[in-house]
């Protein structure tokens, strides 16, 4: 299983939340609340950042 963030729009909310995929790239599940930013080291996150600029770019799935 695989997992990347996505944005989700979540009651007309949009959000990034990590998002879990099977082997095929059917996604799974996703977290229950939104993803923030976070690491231990400035260069951690800034690759965190990129991460999630790279959500922005997918197309955005709905929550259910």
């Amino acid at each position: 299983m695989t997992w990347e963030y996505r944005v989700l729009d979540r009651d007309g909310e949009l959000a990034i939340y990590e998002v879990h995929h099977d082997e095929h790239g059917r996604v799974q599940g996703y977290g229950a609340d939104p993803t923030f930013p976070a690491a231990a080291t400035l260069e951690e996150l800034r690759v965190n950042c990129d991460l999630y600029l790279a959500a922005l770019d997918k197309p955005i799935l709905k929550y259910e």
